[in-house]
């Protein structure tokens, strides 16, 4: 069985009336049509580096490749729930085949998934219950990665301050739940916890100088995504505390400042999802979608067809081996002048 077939059943595109597949000359599969197909690129926000740097590029241009005719039309809801609705149905109005949605959030986006009736909806590194297809890491894998990474770093029995993920956002549930099974098992103590509206940093930021008198005796911090480390390491800054005094710090995303982080030790760990390749999958399937097929490698997560990339844990320890190997950043990305010293320390140069 398809892995399409439990879902809602999905229009023919109008432009698949014409549509020829083609081999391309580098291997690639490119649609050929007389009419414009029409992929859509909805995403939460450009807060966080990676979207506009990584997964938006890297979405367009293997359209661009792969698909001979295909427009894509991309929207940034900058964390605005009832702006991205307006821009879904923009994308709609404009004749969208497919769309690819990264949501603001777990509950508007699944209403979005309702809404969208025989278009295929690809929910995109945000989970939403009723997508045609899930393209993500697995977050609760990246939750016990991170969790497992703060016990090595600093021992079971640790004391930590612990900030999730938002509140509506169903890969934050899933990181929070995965993270705390890790805690329970280490004896772990989460002394106080934040539930964000958002990922961002200022919520971040906020939340450990609220609690800055005790950081003495808090061994670590779990920050869920890299856009929220930065918010501790700017709240670490603003209580003045630098050096051995930082309790360490996790996140996910290898964001290029995260690693950087890393580098001068103002973080301790990140987690690398091959943005990429996950964008780049997501392409893909948007352009198998109106073909109406589907990858032979489908997985399922949580009764939605997924393709789900590993994720890495990455450490100061393994930057070069991770990162630099997988031409992530380069070391003169990295390496900037105020790291040279700790570049040279860790076998950057």
């Amino acid at each position: 069985m398809s892995p399409l077939s439990t879902q809602r059943t999905l229009r023919t595109p109008r432009v698949l009336l014409a549509l020829v597949v083609v081999v391309a000359s580098l291997g690639l599969a490119a649609c050929v049509k007389p009419d414009k197909a029409v992929i859509a690129f909805l995403l939460a926000s450009s807060e966080a580096d990676r979207w506009k740097t990584l997964d938006r590029p890297s979405f367009e241009a293997h359209v661009d490749e792969s698909c001979r005719g295909c427009d894509v039309l991309t929207f940034i809801a900058e964390q605005d729930a009832d702006r991205q609705a307006e821009q879904f149905e923009e994308a709609i109005d404009e004749g969208a085949d497919v769309i690819v949605l990264n949501a603001v959030d777990g509950e508007s986006g699944a209403s979005l998934v309702r809404e969208a009736g025989e278009i295929p909806v690809i929910a995109y590194d945000r989970f939403l219950t009723g997508a045609d297809f899930y393209v993500a890491a697995d977050p609760a894998v990246i939750g016990r990665l991170m969790a497992q990474s703060l016990v090595d770093a600093v021992g079971a029995g640790a004391q930590v301050l612990m900030i999730n993920g938002a509140a509506r956002d169903p890969n934050g549930v899933a990181i929070r739940e995965a993270a705390r099974g890790v805690f329970a098992r280490h004896k772990v103590k989460v002394l106080h916890e934040l539930v964000p509206r958002s990922w961002s940093t200022a919520a971040a930021r906020d939340f450990v100088v609220e609690h800055g008198a005790e950081l003495d005796r808090v061994d670590a911090v779990f920050a869920s995504n890299d856009t929220q480390a930065a918010g501790v390491a700017e709240a670490y800054e603003q209580l003045g505390r630098s050096g051995g005094a930082r309790p360490f710090v996790t996140g996910q995303d290898a964001e290029l400042d995260a690693v950087r982080r890393l580098v001068s030790g103002d973080q301790g760990m990140t987690v690398y999802k091959d943005i990429r390749t996950m964008a780049q999958r997501a392409a893909d399937l948007a352009i198998d979608l109106m073909l109406d097929t589907a990858p032979d490698d489908a997985t399922t997560y949580q009764e939605v067809p997924a393709i789900l990339v590993e994720p890495i844990a990455v450490t100061r320890g393994s930057i070069a081996q991770i990162v630099v190997r997988e031409r992530v950043y380069s070391l003169n990305d990295i390496c900037t002048p105020t790291l040279q010293q700790a570049c040279e320390s860790l076998a950057l140069r």
